[in-house]
């Protein structure tokens, strides 16, 4: 009898393994796509948001996912919470469009404060880094997001939007392109890929819609 419970659980750790090692690699392909960590219009408490992007072909889902940063900021989605294929998944302080700025909140969050300085944005997985975002001073603008050009996934840029697009997926930009002062050892970390360089700003014009999706948490 021990030995067929010795064996039962060995078989169950090793089953729980093989689900943390299928659910991780997906994970890892997720891209952060647009931060607001600096409203204008209403207070960072009830405006700040996050947006993730899903680029693969299967359902990413984000249950036991634990979103933090370096410090003492973090939460745990504790609840089933999967990104479709190619679609957009919105993260915010407060999911009541009549007192966040009108965004599309799909989850609300609490713990969680997106720095208007430096800051970071990190998911881990049974303990385990997945995917994270390091920005420095000058990366949140008041009143303005930064988005992912997600024409040249290649070489990474976050763009400096006076739209801010959660719902949206930015298409295409005008030719007006100002640089946006940052250190020199400016550096993002996404997806364990280091980038150097200036984040130039650019004024969103053209938007493709995508599907909105209802708010999962109170």
């Amino acid at each position: 009898m021990k030995r067929q419970v010795s064996l039962y659980a060995t078989l169950l750790g090793l089953s729980l393994l093989s689900a943390a090692q299928v659910s991780a690699a997906p994970i890892r392909d997720l891209l952060i796509t647009e931060i607001m960590a600096n409203p204008a219009e209403v207070s960072d408490s009830k405006g700040e948001w996050f947006e993730l992007f899903n680029p693969t072909d299967q359902v990413i889902d984000l249950n036991g996912i634990r979103i933090h940063d370096d410090g003492s900021n973090s939460f745990t989605i504790d609840q089933q919470l999967p990104i479709d294929p190619h679609d957009f998944l919105v993260l915010g302080k407060n999911s009541d469009t009549s007192i966040n700025g009108g965004i599309p909140v799909d989850y609300q969050y609490s713990n969680f404060t997106l720095g208007n300085s430096a800051d970071e944005i990190i998911l881990s997985l049974h303990g385990e880094e997945m995917l994270r975002l390091d920005y420095l001073s000058g990366f949140a603008v008041a009143g303005q997001s930064r988005a992912l050009d997600l024409t040249d996934t290649s070489s990474p840029v976050y763009l400096l939007s006076d739209i801010p697009t959660p719902g949206y997926s930015t298409s295409q930009y005008s030719s007006s392109i100002h640089p946006v002062p940052v250190p020199g050892s400016f550096w993002l970390m996404l997806g364990g890929l280091a980038l150097g360089g200036l984040i130039h700003a650019m004024t969103s014009n053209t938007k493709i819609a995508k599907r909105q999706k209802t708010v999962l948490a109170p």
